[in-house]
């Protein structure tokens, strides 16, 4: 008896040396996962970096401020689900968007803004039309779709314009949604 437990406490020793070293090579390989994963996380920044400069520059090449005007939708009237909002500038072809659920509540976030359309446009007059088609989350299949239209002519500055169009109720108690505009002014 008094020799088996020998042989086990030596069996035990054995097993406990030669796992020490396992167990440290299991720490080292550990902390060089989280090295590399570290590395490979910090490389994705940089390039994602990278790619909205690119990206940025590419828009200043391709629109100068000068001459760029920058069309955004903004939904104020809660509830409102839009199924597709169309958008046309002159008399260039009309821009249509369809509206999935998710996208249709994504917009309805706080500041949410939604860019329709990013142009090319002379300096001077440019006739602007949008219309927007949509129910309320809460609507049954029999209401009819809420609508509305809107046409404008902007003038269009020397430098990158912005327009936005906003989607509210008629008065903060209710009513049909109607769309509005706001041309944002460059700061001084």
């Amino acid at each position: 008896m008094p020799r088996t437990r020998g042989l086990k406490a030596l069996g035990a020793s054995l097993v406990l040396a030669c796992s020490l070293p396992l167990a440290a090579a299991a720490a080292d390989l550990s902390e060089q996962a989280i090295k590399l994963d570290q590395t490979v996380q910090a490389l994705k920044d940089e390039v994602l970096e990278f790619n909205s400069e690119a990206a940025s520059v590419e828009v200043d090449a391709l629109l100068p401020a000068y001459d760029r005007l920058n069309v955004y939708l903004s939904v104020k009237a809660g509830g409102l689900l839009l199924q597709d909002v169309t958008v046309a500038l002159d008399d260039r072809p009309a821009e249509v968007y369809h509206y999935d659920e998710f996208d249709a509540r994504a917009i309805l976030g706080k500041n949410s803004l939604q860019r329709l359309m990013r142009v090319s446009a002379d300096p001077g007059p440019h006739k602007l039309r949008i219309s927007f088609t949509g129910k309320y989350a809460d609507a049954k299949p029999s209401d009819p779709l809420l609508t509305d239209r809107y046409e404008t002519t902007i003038d269009k500055s020397a430098q990158a314009t912005d327009v936005e169009f906003v989607i509210s109720r008629e008065s903060r108690f209710g009513g049909r949604p109607r769309l509005t505009m706001k041309q944002w002014r460059a700061a001084q």
